[in-house]
């Protein structure tokens, strides 16, 4: 994603997006309707209303959807990034994974609501990308969507692209210009990603803390009035 930036794709749109744009109740609907035959699929219609600004789409859940996004936008170039089954697995146990057992993000998803859309999201993909059974069924995952990506998209239109590869085919593919002097970012690596979710989870907790002193103040001043003003009849006698 950083890479795509430096290129001059600014808008891209990612899982984090999903979070800071609350768009995790439209995937969820993307998802009931393919997977379990609630309402209808998505179209171009749907997809510009939810994509239609972004520059480029990356990540899960968007890739659960290449099918959809390749017959909705046909012109669009399209980057399989590839790596070995293996390291990829490791990632995602370390990361996605990791995050959908967390204690501490399913305790978020029963009083923030932005929150708990994200938690029944992140349900959908896992219960039918790899069936609730990652380390049974990632690999299996990996294989068919590569080779559905590959059978989708031409092969003028399409790159199988491995990050350590750096700029070269990736701006040659893209037509841009290699950066000077830049180096190719490595980003969205485990810990980035690990680094990038505690980050999220406190903004999320603070907003929260915001929240409930919004509500706690008023609250307090009221029982506070009440409380003086008792205090007053009780000594003067008054009732």
């Amino acid at each position: 994603m950083a890479a795509l930036k430096e290129l001059g794709y600014n808008d891209v749109y990612h899982m984090k997006e999903v979070f800071m744009r609350n768009d995790a109740d439209f995937w969820v609907a993307a998802f009931e309707a393919k997977y379990e035959g609630k309402g209808a699929e998505y179209g171009k219609e749907q997809w510009d209303h939810l994509l239609g600004d972004c520059m480029a789409v990356t990540d899960i859940p968007a890739a659960a959807f290449a099918a959809e996004l390749v017959a909705a936008y046909p012109d669009a170039k399209v980057i399989l990034t590839t790596r070995s089954v293996d390291s990829w697995c490791r990632s995602m146990l370390a990361t996605i994974c990791a995050a959908h057992i967390d204690p501490w993000r399913k305790l978020q998803s029963l009083w923030d609501a932005r929150a708990a859309s994200m938690w029944a999201l992140r349900k959908k993909y896992h219960e039918h990308l790899w069936w609730n059974d990652f380390p049974r069924y990632g690999k299996r995952f990996f294989k068919e969507h590569n080779d559905l990506v590959r059978s989708l998209v031409p092969s003028d239109r399409l790159l199988e692209y491995e990050v350590s590869e750096g700029w070269e085919p990736l701006c040659a593919f893209l037509e841009k210009e290699v950066p000077a002097g830049k180096v190719f970012p490595w980003t969205n690596k485990t810990d980035d990603f690990q680094r990038s979710s505690r980050k999220v989870i406190a903004q999320v907790y603070w907003n929260y803390a915001q929240d409930v002193a919004r509500v706690a103040v008023p609250v307090a001043a009221v029982g506070a009035a009440f409380w003086w003003r008792s205090g007053i009849k009780a000594f003067l006698g008054r009732s």
